[in-house]
């Protein structure tokens, strides 16, 4: 409006007008590119800052005399102490544990009580600032954690499955499996009808992050993929948490059953009581500690922090089946 106003007024000819409009698109197009590649120039030097500072890091050197530790038959944890850099308390204070290959142990508690801290320390990504972690007896400090990690099964909350086929999924951790190996691995892993309904089976892509697969689908081939490995250490980080309740207890049920063939040693963390009543031995975390430990039955009737952590999520729910509520009582007077 204000350049009609400026045509009437006869400050400003029709002709210089549209040569504005023709000059504005012309400038324009530029200006946008130029806000495009300023953006692009940030990002990049927020990922070469990210990646200068990652190749900064010291190397973690293997030690001179690492000590070849074989098979995974047992793993222990002796008075474990770690300190995140800037915390001002322990995220883990004195943990101790011990565990042999068949057993199955869980760890709970509240969160920030140290389960996820424990498992970084288990797989050798934190060092521990006392104590030590120990594999078939050989400190942590002293063996080639490569070594070990070769034998571990990961299972986590989030699932990492790449934009490929079936196959290329599984093969990620273990390049040389048969199709065989890789069809008993997800028989274990109950996914013998997620198989069948693929259209391509094995060759079946199933998108960016599983995009094509439903939660549980996609947590049952993180499974599969975890027991390719044929893993003397399994571990499943609160596996089931992200899962609705129905999900949760079909992808539980398959956890109880891997876990009871006693072919490994199978470590849960979880929030969710009811994903570790099978475990052999409970630890309840709390502030970074072992406050509580045992089994579910011993937990209950010992009426401390599991306890009341069980009847807060589960304890108190009626059993299905509400009794019909009596009718009025029938007067008995003549």
């Amino acid at each position: 409006f204000a350049l009609l106003w400026l045509i009437f007024r006869n400050v400003l000819s029709t002709g210089e007008l549209i040569a504005m409009q023709f000059i504005s698109v012309a400038i324009l197009a530029p200006l946008q590119e130029l806000g495009t590649i300023i953006l692009a120039w940030r990002e990049a030097s927020a990922s070469l800052a990210n990646f200068a500072e990652l190749m900064d890091k010291p190397v973690d050197r293997r030690p001179d005399d690492a000590v070849h530790i074989g098979p995974v038959e047992t793993l222990r944890f002796d008075h474990v102490v770690f300190r995140h850099r800037g915390a001002v308390e322990n995220a883990l204070d004195g943990v101790s544990f011990e565990a042999k290959l068949g057993d199955t142990i869980a760890f709970v508690g509240p969160s920030g009580s140290g389960k996820s801290t424990l498992v970084k320390l288990l797989l050798g990504l934190y060092r521990a600032a006392e104590g030590e972690v120990y594999f078939n007896d050989v400190p942590g400090r002293q063996l080639r954690y490569n070594e070990a990690r070769r034998q571990v099964g990961y299972v986590t909350q989030e699932t990492s499955l790449f934009a490929g086929t079936v196959r290329e999924n599984l093969l990620f951790v273990r390049p040389d499996a048969t199709d065989a190996q890789i069809l008993l691995a997800m028989d274990h892993a109950s996914c013998t009808a997620l198989l069948a309904r693929l259209p391509d089976g094995l060759d079946t892509v199933i998108g960016e992050s599983g995009a094509k697969l439903s939660g549980g689908e996609r947590q049952r081939l993180s499974i599969a993929r975890a027991l390719l490995r044929e893993p003397r250490l399994l571990i499943f980080d609160e596996a089931t948490s992200a899962l609705d309740s129905l999900t949760e207890e079909q992808v539980s049920q398959t956890v109880r059953r891997i876990s009871g063939e006693g072919t490994q040693i199978t470590v849960l963390i979880a929030h969710r009581l009811s994903t570790v009543l099978h475990a052999d031995t409970i630890h309840v975390l709390e502030r970074g500690r072992v406050v509580e430990h045992g089994s579910h039955a011993e937990l209950v009737a010992q009426k401390g922090l599991y306890y009341a952590m069980w009847r807060q999520q589960i304890g108190e729910r009626k059993p299905p089946g509400r009794p019909a509520m009596a009718g009025p009582r029938e007067s008995t007077a003549a």
